[in-house]
């Protein structure tokens, strides 16, 4: 038997370990590589977004040092602001203290088609002129001086035009009341309600807050507004908001000695504004004889703080819609309604002295027993503003209710200093003038005050843009900075992970192969050993053979007479010496089916070996292995051969 025949299979089968073993060693550094080039360029882009990150960091300190200096001028110019407004305000409300405390509109709507002839003309929009019908006098027609009248053609827009200025005054700080007087269906509620395409003085009065507000709002200063609504019968105060709104904050109204708490509503623009005074005017009294003899107090408290400053300015404005006038008329009252008229008269009468005080430019004294002006104390002193606008029914049938009305308004307009002599009236009128000038050169150093302001925050503004605009950046770079950071970390963590498979399939192969030397190694002792036992064997076989041939020779000399003899002796030894070598040739046959056998036993092993290197390596590219069928028929034609 050939052992280089043997050896051949053996090496064919375990190249392609060795084969595997040198791609994945090349695989791994592969990887190693394309990992290093990773890294380094993973490095790269954070060195860059470090350094672009460091110029964006800079340009936002120099944009928040600009911003700090921006702010700073526009609190510089704010303080400076201050002064300029609060002379301004001092200013627009002397013009109103000279033009008198207390005004008085007349207004008229006009004549229904079933009302007759009207018994009321206008000369001019400071007269009303009424027809008494009295005969005896020479001249029946009686004139009524008022501040302004308005004919029955004139809307609600030019109505409020001479209105605004009061409401000015409450956003300046000062307290003012509006009331409307007169007589059932003469326009009272028209005028303070209006109608859904075009506004009374309630909404118009909020509108004009809210918009003044947010023209003089400033980053330093701030207005909020509250609402309350409350109804006066027979002295006794029902507030419209608390059944809808219990759980609101409340606040006082009214002297120290005679209170009331209402709930107060914030509302924040002209829409909240109405919702709320729907909600008050629905739970108003809907009863007929009730409503005409009460009074209706609408409220909007204006509180205004300046944070640089610290002032904080509390003001109201107050709409009152007062009883019909017809209640003033004794021989209107009856049984049923005598003490409502008693009431009503009682609140007509101290509102009419307090207004008679106040235009004659006293001290009002408001701790009577009147519950009207106990709630208003604060809105009427000497300090706040007060406009009576009287409403008048143009029909000659309504002619007694029209010259009440206009009787209690002249108790209110006679004492004004408008009607004294001609030498006063030109020298306050000389001093508005001043005033009015004075004013209008403020309000011009205020409006390009503002125009700096303005400027300023349009700078601060593009500057805050640049700001955000950077800041997105900067996210941005981060962004993308974190998620490279992030997929470079995975692609490592996989790496790692892979080498490290790798490296224990490595492990296992090598012990695997550390396996197959020694079971390898020991086959080869084996196989020695067997070789030495052939090779005796064939020592033997020989001997035998040579032992035979002797035999066969010495018989051939013999003598036919010992032919007998000698064949009989050498019969036995012949079959003996047969006998021993079949016995050494079926030992011999033994051991080869024995090597054979583990032979096909380390091929089958080889096989399985190849397999798993096949399966975890996994290149495409890799050289083609011999195969092991072609390993095991050389094997076969090897043993063949050998056998």
């Amino acid at each position: 038997v050939s052992r280089s025949s043997e050896g051949a299979p053996r090496a064919s089968g375990a190249m392609p370990v060795a084969d595997r073993l040198d791609q994945l060693a090349d695989s791994v550094q592969l990887a190693r590589e394309d990992c290093l080039e990773l890294r380094q360029e993973a490095s790269d882009l954070l060195e860059y977004s470090n350094a672009k990150l460091g110029r964006v960091t800079r340009y936002l300190g120099f944009l928040a040092d600009r911003t700090r200096k921006l702010d700073q001028a526009a609190l510089e110019t704010e303080t400076r602001i201050t002064p300029l407004i609060h002379e301004k305000k001092r200013l627009f409300n002397d013009l109103l203290t000279l033009k008198g405390n207390v005004k008085v509109f007349c207004r008229s709507r006009p004549l229904f088609e079933d009302e007759g002839p009207s018994a009321v003309e206008f000369p001019d929009d400071f007269t009303i002129r009424v027809n008494t019908g009295d005969e005896s006098l020479t001249n029946p027609k009686k004139d009524y001086e008022f501040d302004r009248v308005y004919g029955p053609h004139i809307g609600q827009g030019e109505l409020f035009h001479d209105v605004q200025p009061f409401v000015q005054s409450a956003l300046d700080g000062y307290n003012i009341s509006i009331f409307a007087y007169g007589q059932s269906r003469s326009g009272k509620t028209h005028t303070l309600e209006g109608s859904s395409h075009d506004r009374g003085l309630y909404l118009r009065c909020f509108e004009e807050l809210f918009d003044l507000s947010n023209s003089d709002t400033t980053s330093t200063s701030h207005f909020n507004f509250y609402f309350t609504a409350c109804e006066l019968y027979n002295d006794q105060v029902r507030d419209l908001l608390s059944e809808s709104r219990s759980t609101a904050l409340k606040v006082r109204m009214g002297v120290q000695e005679s209170f009331v708490e209402l709930v107060q509503e914030k509302v924040e623009n002209p829409l909240e504004f109405s919702g709320a005074l729907k909600t008050a005017l629905q739970n108003q009294s809907v009863h007929s004889t009730k409503a005409i003899v009460s009074h209706l107090i609408i409220t909007i408290h204006i509180h205004y703080r300046n944070y640089v400053t610290g002032e904080h300015l509390y003001s109201k404005l107050s709409l009152v819609d007062l009883p019909a006038s017809e209640c003033l008329l004794e021989e209107d009252a009856n049984r049923d309604n005598v003490t409502d008229c008693l009431h009503v008269s009682k609140s007509l009468s101290a509102l009419g002295d307090a207004l008679a005080s106040l235009s004659a430019k006293k001290e009002p004294v408001l701790s009577g027993n009147s519950r009207l002006v106990q709630i208003l104390a604060d809105s009427l002193g000497s300090s706040s503003k007060i406009l009576l606008v009287v409403h008048v029914s143009p029909s000659a049938s309504n002619l007694s209710r029209t010259l009440s009305t206009l009787s209690f308004s002249a108790r209110a307009r006679n004492a004004e200093l408008s009607l004294g002599n001609r030498d006063t009236i030109k020298k306050w009128r000389d001093v508005a003038n001043d005033s009015r000038k004075e004013l209008h050169e403020k309000e011009k150093e205020v409006s390009d005050l503002k125009q700096e302001v303005l400027g300023l925050k349009l700078s601060l503004s593009e500057a805050n843009d640049q700001c955000t605009l950077l800041f997105n950046e900067v996210q941005k770079a981060w962004r993308v900075s974190s998620t490279l950071q992030t997929d470079l970390k995975s692609e490592n963590l996989m790496l790692a992970d892979k080498h490290k498979i790798e490296k224990e399939q490595n492990n296992q192969l090598r012990d695997q192969i550390s396996r197959l030397l020694e079971v390898e190694q020991e086959q080869k002792i084996k196989m020695h050993e067997r070789d030495l036992t052939i090779q005796s064997l064939q020592a033997k076989l020989k001997s035998i053979e040579s032992q035979l041939n002797d035999a066969l020779n010495s018989s051939d000399a013999r003598s036919t007479i010992g032919s007998e003899s000698a064949s009989v002796i050498s019969t036995p030894k012949m079959m003996e010496s047969t006998a021993e070598s079949s016995s050494v040739t079926k030992r011999l046959e033994e051991e080869l089916a024995k090597r054979d056998a583990l032979i096909e036993k380390l091929h089958e092993e080889n096989e399985k070996l190849f397999d798993r290197l096949t399966e975890k390596s996994g290149l495409a590219s890799s050289p083609q292995a011999p195969s092991p069928s072609s390993n095991q028929a050389t094997n076969a034609q090897g043993r063949d051969i050998g056998r």
